[in-house]
């Protein structure tokens, strides 16, 4: 066709397309919701064992609970960037 109009079949597909785009933004952003929910209760977790003593964290535990989730995001962070470089390779 060359009046540059679309036939049925192509709005069709592109249609069809731009649903497959949305429920795949759909699909990250909740694998990415659920990514970060699970980082934040592993940081948490492993700083509280290691910072908390009697099961309760006071103030003095306060710098060590810091200190720790600190740590941890930061190692992440490098591990996520190594990771990411090797992909690209």
């Amino acid at each position: 066709d060359t009046s540059g109009e679309l036939t049925p079949e192509q709005h069709v597909a592109r249609a069809t397309l731009s649903q497959a785009d949305k429920m795949k933004q759909v699909y990250q952003k909740q694998l990415a919701s659920k990514y970060l929910n699970d980082l934040a209760s592993t940081v948490t977790d492993k700083c509280f064992l290691k910072c908390a003593q009697d099961g309760m964290l006071d103030t003095s535990d306060q710098g060590c609970s810091a200190m720790c989730c600190d740590r941890y995001l930061d190692t992440f962070e490098l591990v996520r960037r190594t990771l990411q470089t090797r992909n690209r390779r």
